[in-house]
């Protein structure tokens, strides 16, 4: 189950600008789910076949995103477990900080629903996968639990 400090935005997901064509993608929830929340998919291998007449829904799969290395989207309803959730893959949301987001800057996620610049900390040995980026601000904010800023994703 997603914790409320998990909740990217407290109201649930908040989409200002969509491209004018919903990026998304219905899956199963694996557990209780929560709109506004930084979702990545999970299951077994195998889940899906080679064939369109195969696929079903449910082949797609969703946890909340908690490694900041992992994040397919923004849940955009409430979901129980086993339940079907909508996640949009691009769009402008108001996202909740978790360190400091500078407008243009790229942004990843701490793990907890809420986001942040990526920062390039120097060399990086080849090894090391760096977090995933969620996208792109569009607004400054600063850090905290009643900061948002309006980040722009792109999964």
């Amino acid at each position: 189950m997603v914790s409320a400090s998990q909740s990217t935005n407290p109201l649930g997901a908040q989409v200002i600008l969509d491209g004018g064509v919903p990026r998304t993608f219905t899956a199963k929830a694996r557990e209780v789910i929560s709109g506004g929340v930084l979702v990545n998919t999970s299951g077994a291998t195998g889940d899906v076949g080679s064939q369109v007449s195969s696929y079903k829904t449910s082949d797609i799969q969703v946890v909340g995103a908690q490694d900041a290395k992992l994040f397919n989207g923004i849940a955009l309803n409430n979901a129980g477990s086993n339940e079907l959730v909508t996640v949009a893959t691009k769009g402008a949301y108001l996202m909740r900080c978790g360190g400091i987001v500078s407008g243009g800057a790229l942004v990843g996620h701490n793990a907890s629903g809420n986001v942040l610049n990526i920062l390039n900390a120097g060399s990086v040995p080849t090894t090391t996968v760096p977090n995933t980026i969620v996208g792109r601000a569009i607004t400054t904010a600063a850090s905290g639990t009643n900061n948002f800023a309006l980040v722009q994703i792109n999964a």
